[in-house]
């Protein structure tokens, strides 16, 4: 039994892996409510690409965090912080248990620990570099090498933000390592706002590509086509972070007529498994998770059993 007692659970893990499922099974069993920590989500009208929960699945379980912001904003770390850390204080307010989950590490760390995003060490040749580059290309060509550098750090920073976009590029051009993580979670001092247990989800490499695979074949059977061109001809585009999501970014590089659409169903596999690939290294890091390799069950039930035994072991419930 650990001596200090757990007030929340935080799910984690590589797109795919199952985190929705079991944070609703968990939800359920433990009478909580579960809070969004995915930076797609959180857009109106991104239903299919971000695997949103049904209205089913939040009938069964109030989710919170999705579906309230338009595609066209921005929305910054800072701000998913603010309106998490409400959200948690509501739920137990009602005497509810919070249930965080979702793959965006920058989300996650943000709820875990201290972070600021306003400074930046002062290097005037960078600077200068990086105001030479937008003048020259363009605010959306500066934020494409964050992208390249950083994808995580990249989801915070709006295009159109180019003194943020630069201030960015340092921190991860300042680093010894290619590394935009450690940068951003540098000081490493825990947040009061959450003391959970974090399970962090995983699945043997080739089954979670599998899995991603299929998922991909199924969005697209679901309509995923049909929503990107609905968005764009919203008005989005490439300048809208809303726009740069796994599926979204790929099928918008179809409809300009960049590839057809099978290298778009191509390029939408290998940068879901990309993607898993950096999660597992980001959720990696935190050496108080809970590693659970669902490979390794036979059932769903099985699995619940290993989780609600290590809920049961560290939460007062």
């Amino acid at each position: 039994m650990n001596t200090i007692i757990k007030d929340s659970i935080l799910i984690v893990g590589p797109t795919a892996v199952g985190k929705s499922e079991f944070a609703l099974e968990v939800a359920e069993k433990f009478d909580g409510e579960i809070v969004s920590a995915d930076s797609m989500q959180i857009y109106r009208g991104l239903r299919i690409g971000t695997a949103k929960p049904t209205e089913d699945e939040r009938a069964r379980v109030p989710h919170h965090l999705v579906d309230f912001v338009d595609p066209s904003k921005a929305f910054s770390v800072a701000e998913y912080r603010a309106c998490a850390e409400k959200s948690i204080q509501e739920i137990r307010s009602r005497g509810k248990l919070p249930i965080i989950a979702g793959g965006t590490g920058l989300y996650v760390h943000s709820l875990l620990y201290e972070m600021d995003f306003s400074g930046a060490g002062e290097d005037t040749a960078l600077r200068e570099k990086y105001e030479s580059i937008a003048a020259a290309f363009g605010k959306e060509h500066l934020h494409a090498l964050l992208r390249e550098k950083d994808s995580e750090a990249a989801e915070s920073v709006h295009p159109n933000n180019t003194k943020r976009v630069i201030r960015a590029l340092e921190r991860v051009e300042n680093l010894r390592e290619d590394d935009g993580f450690r940068e951003f979670g540098r000081a490493w001092n825990r947040s009061e706002l959450l003391n959970p247990v974090i399970l962090y989800l995983l699945r043997d490499r080739e089954e979670l590509y599998r899995r991603i695979e299929a998922r991909v074949d199924v969005f697209l059977t679901m309509g995923l086509e049909a929503e990107v061109r609905a968005l764009l001809d919203s008005g989005l585009s490439r300048a809208n972070i809303a726009m740069l999501g796994i599926g979204y970014k790929e099928l918008t590089g179809f409809f300009e007529g960049a590839y057809d659409f099978e290298e778009a169903v191509r390029l939408i596999k290998r940068n879901s498994r990309r993607f898993a690939k950096r999660q597992m290294t980001w959720f990696g890091r935190y050496e108080d998770a809970h590693r659970i390799n669902l490979s390794e069950f036979s059932s769903t039930s099985d699995v619940m059993g290993a989780i609600c035994a290590l809920i049961y072991e560290n939460l007062e419930v």
